[in-house]
């Protein structure tokens, strides 16, 4: 599959932990924003010291991009055990959408509009969400395909966005929101079933 580079970004300057480590895990969380700011907050945010810096972003029209080797790791849980075996890839969505009980308009947490049909499910106090596009899903599983077989990571998923209990030890792809109940990504409009025909689900605590 095409996979580019990020134009804006210079790959030698982002603060990543540059010493090779084996991967079992791929992750999965949003943006949060659109795309164009999320680029401008890991080359902005904190001086350009910023660490929680994704191997992979997925935009909504389905491309790929990448931004540094998957020998390489960042900082998400400050636990070099967890960081250092997980492929980390963040995909384009605003996330939860706050509705303005007088306009009627959605935005996200930062204030950015959103215009389309959200998919609604009350699900961690939020009720509107940010939908996946289909192009999205499908550059996504094709990117999962190729690095679970570059990286002999085992090819399963978690059967949800819920808490896991051990989620750190499980061989395969999970979210960000298996990890702990406060966060909220990956979202609920997220199709799981699109990974995989010998899918497998954890044994842990959904």
């Amino acid at each position: 599959m095409l996979v580019q580079d990020v134009e804006n970004l210079d790959k030698k300057s982002l603060n990543v932990l540059k010493k090779k480590s084996k991967k079992s895990q791929i992750f999965l969380y949003d943006t949060q924003r659109r795309i164009d700011d999320f680029f401008n907050k890991i080359k902005y945010r904190r001086n350009g010291n910023y660490d929680d810096i994704p191997h992979y972003v997925v935009s909504k029209l389905g491309v790929v991009y990448q931004l540094y080797s998957t020998q390489y790791s960042s900082n998400t849980f400050n636990d070099p055990k967890t960081d250092k075996k997980q492929i980390k890839i963040a995909i384009e969505n605003l996330g939860w959408l706050n509705k303005n009980t007088i306009t009627g308009v959605l935005n996200n947490w930062i204030g950015d509009p959103y215009r389309s049909d959200p998919y609604i499910r009350n699900w961690r106090n939020y009720y509107f969400w940010d939908p996946y596009t289909e192009s999205q899903m499908n550059s996504l599983a094709d990117l999962c395909e190729d690095l679970c077989e570059q990286h002999s990571i085992f090819k399963q998923i978690v059967p949800s966005q819920g808490y896991i209990q051990n989620a750190s030890n499980f061989h395969g792809i999970v979210c960000k929101s298996n990890f702990s109940s406060i966060y909220t990504d990956i979202n609920p409009s997220f199709n799981f079933s699109i990974f995989f025909n010998n899918a497998k689900e954890s044994n842990g605590r959904i």
